[in-house]
């Protein structure tokens, strides 16, 4: 079967929305990544920061 089918467009469109519901739930990782997203400001700021 074609990878660019509609089938498969939408097993990936239901399996994308079914992974961000799992995530948006899991608390453990949400703090996860809001901490990985202060380490990844300061990283950036500091890239700029050199520019």
């Amino acid at each position: 079967m074609d990878s660019n089918s509609i089938l498969y467009q939408l097993m990936d469109i239901r399996m994308n929305g079914i992974m961000n519901e799992i995530t948006n739930r899991d608390e453990e990782y949400q703090k996860i990544n809001q901490k990985s997203d202060v380490f990844s400001d300061r990283l950036d700021a500091l890239y700029f920061h050199k520019c």
